[in-house]
């Protein structure tokens, strides 16, 4: 199972979407080099775009606590797109583990991102991250 295909394919919809486009999955896998996606990616793929689409007020309301002196509309939107589908994980899987999701986000980045995405996604969820597990520890 390649959660980090399911990843990437979630976050380019959502960027689409956010410039003005529509792409379904098939036109995301299209774009991308890694491979085919089983059902089981398929439907977590799914799962994680649809899931953001569901949350997108409380994911942002999220990234823009954590991102400091960065409003939803400053942050680029390759950015912002990661952060929506790792928010969401953060916030509303609880079979994955935070770590495995912030690093998945941070190679993404690395790859889409611009020469300070990765660094500045890695800051925002690792406030995300622990600001959530002080809540799940109480």
């Amino acid at each position: 199972m390649s959660h980090t295909l399911s990843r990437e394919i979630a976050m380019k919809r959502l960027y689409a979407e956010t410039v003005g486009g529509v792409d379904s999955m098939e036109d995301a896998l299209e774009q991308s080099e890694r491979g085919m996606l089983t059902e089981e990616d398929m439907l977590f793929s799914d799962r994680l775009y649809e899931g953001v689409r569901a949350h997108l007020s409380e994911i942002d309301a999220e990234i823009e606590q954590y991102a400091k002196d960065w409003s939803i509309g400053r942050i680029a939107k390759v950015d912002l797109s990661i952060l929506r589908v790792a928010v969401y994980e953060i916030l509303y899987e609880s079979g994955i583990p935070v770590g495995a999701t912030v690093n998945e986000a941070v190679e993404i980045a690395k790859e889409f991102g611009g020469e300070k995405s990765a660094g500045f996604i890695n800051g925002v969820l690792g406030a995300v991250a622990k600001s959530h597990e002080a809540c799940t520890n109480r």
